[in-house]
């Protein structure tokens, strides 16, 4: 990745600033979904696959700042301590040299085809997010298959492409629901979070959604927090985990990812791949995501 940037950016500052940012990337599951998939369909050029999930975790680092800078979120994070437009130019340029580099891997025209459709869908799910649009759960899950899902489902189908030469929905179908299921664990952890809390932006998540619907008392409770409360004391940490308990809440969101990881296990299972690729693909993709199978 640092040699993509040293290629396309001669600019001494803007190579300093990008470096920097890089060095702040401490995963690299995308590049790992596009080279797993790539080989579980047969995929042999090693550098092909490398420099597809190189550009592909450049493209996610220029999506993260983008989210980060729109939310202001993450304080920590050296984009965040900087001038935001200087932040905002450098991700732009990131952006930019990420579609260079997958561009440069296949020149089946279905291939820039959907790495364009996919990164416009996100930008489209992360602007209903941003303006906070989802008015039920339906329209949040399908705001999450969007913002998140799509940015899943790129690798994934992107990495077989490469190796086949040809799209496969089934693979688009699965990587959304893993995206989705993804997404759900992490707005669920959101809930604890002071810095980046959805409390504090008073944002229409599954959870506030769901909480909208008033089952029960616990729920009104909730709901109040919700909009009178910034935050959740640490002190009142172990009574708010009990109420989002007996809110149906913690329930609800459990039964929502496993929903989405289900679909994705069905998914792969209708792949026309042997038995064993089948269960290996799913087991890897599964602990990489935390999930064991």
């Amino acid at each position: 990745m640092n040699h993509f940037i040293d290629l396309e950016i001669p600019n001494a500052d803007l190579n300093r600033t990008l470096h920097a940012f890089l060095d702040a990337k401490d995963q690299l599951h995308f590049s790992e979904l596009a080279f797993y998939h790539y080989q579980s369909f047969g995929g042999t050029d090693t550098d092909a696959a490398e420099t597809l999930g190189a550009g592909i975790e450049l493209l996610i680092l220029a999506f993260d700042i983008f989210d980060d800078l729109e939310d202001e979120d993450s304080p920590d994070e050296p984009w965040m301590k900087i001038n935001s437009s200087v932040a905002m130019n450098a991700a732009t340029a990131l952006y930019t040299i990420s579609i260079k580099v997958i561009g440069s891997v296949s020149k089946e025209p279905v291939f820039f085809e959907k790495l364009m459709e996919y990164t416009l869908q996100s930008m489209q799910g992360q602007h209903d997010d941003l303006s906070n649009r989802p008015a039920t759960e339906d329209e949040c899950l399908d705001m999450i298959k969007r913002k998140s899902g799509a940015l899943t489902a790129l690798p994934c189908v992107l990495g077989a492409m490469l190796a086949t030469g040809k799209f496969d929905p089934t693979v688009e179908k699965y990587a959304y629901q893993l995206g989705i299921a993804s997404q759900i664990e992490n707005d669920y952890k959101a809930l604890f979070y002071d810095s980046k809390s959805d409390i504090a932006k008073k944002k229409r998540t599954l959870a506030y959604l769901y909480l909208s619907r008033k089952f029960n008392q616990p729920s009104i409770d909730l709901l109040k927090t919700f909009e009178t409360e910034d935050k959740i004391a640490d002190k009142e940490i172990k009574c708010y985990k009990e109420k989002l308990k007996a809110a149906g809440v913690t329930q609800y969101m459990y039964v929502m990812n496993q929903l989405a990881i289900q679909k994705f296990k069905k998914g792969i299972g209708e792949l026309e791949l042997g038995e064993l690729k089948k269960q290996q693909l799913t087991s890897f993709v599964l602990k990489m995501f935390g999930k064991e199978d």
